[in-house]
């Protein structure tokens, strides 16, 4: 097993099934794109363009339809199912296109800083007794110093969510390792929620040294468990199913 860098959807995908763990980094397994994970990314895309430009030369709704073919020709092994690229093509342009979700954006001021606009910044978290480093990239960090993350959704999310990831915890610790200490230790989700009338919440949530004492601590323990081949299945996970696991066929599907 050779890896040089451990993220945070890693440690995540190994907390929810160790065995998907394996199949997926160990084994390396290719599994179809699925269509709610291209339109996310080229939604994230679209944004973070249009946030860290100073002066924007283009609108948020003339910024999608590049960026979704982008991604549409970048991931070339999607299962469509009942979703087309048409209909989410459209579905990009209405959400875009919302006032409120508008107006959320174009208060979003992006940080400046000498390496330019603090925007999709590399981090790197350091763990005791962990050899290999913890990478990620913080999608914006606004001009009063909160590092912010843009997700998109099916629904709308409560604040109990949000002050629940553990996503938050990687970007704060690794501010703080790199002496860059976030603002309180808060931490700001958007959300683009993707229903009929599209909507978007703002939730900020902060956070204490002694959760990020608890995040090292438990990435130590799970790259223990790597380090031991530790890669047991989790049939009472909300994944263990034929509809959410991609590895299904292989596991449990296969019996």
């Amino acid at each position: 097993m050779e890896l040089d860098h451990l993220s945070y959807s890693s440690i995540s995908m190994w907390l929810t099934c160790p065995r998907s763990w394996k199949y997926k980094y160990i084994e390396k397994i290719p599994t179809p794109t699925s269509p709610a994970l291209v339109f996310g990314s080229a939604v994230h895309d679209t944004v973070e363009e249009y946030v860290g430009e100073t002066e924007h030369r283009y609108s948020l709704s003339e910024l999608w339809p590049s960026k979704w073919q982008a991604q549409v020709e970048q991931n070339t092994d999607i299962t469509w199912g009942d979703d087309t690229p048409e209909g989410l093509h459209n579905d990009g342009l209405r959400l875009l296109s919302a006032p409120d979700i508008v107006k959320v954006i174009d208060n979003l001021v992006c940080a400046i800083d000498a390496q330019g606009p603090c925007i999709e910044r590399k981090i790197e978290l350091r763990v005791p007794d962990v050899p290999i480093p913890v990478i990620g990239y913080i999608d914006v960090i606004t001009s009063d110093g909160i590092p912010t993350d843009f997700k998109t959704s099916s629904k709308s999310w409560g604040m109990d969510k949000a002050k629940s990831e553990t996503q938050p915890l990687f970007y704060l610790a690794a501010l703080m390792q790199a002496g860059q200490v976030a603002h309180q230790l808060r931490f700001r989700h958007v959300v683009f929620v993707k229903t009929k009338t599209p909507q978007v919440q703002v939730l900020e949530s902060a956070f204490t040294v002694g959760n990020i004492f608890w995040l090292l601590e438990m990435i130590s323990k799970v790259w223990g468990a790597i380090k031991e081949n530790h890669f047991p299945c989790n049939p009472t996970g909300w994944k263990c199913s034929e509809t959410w696991c991609e590895y299904w066929s292989l596991c449990r599907g296969k019996l």
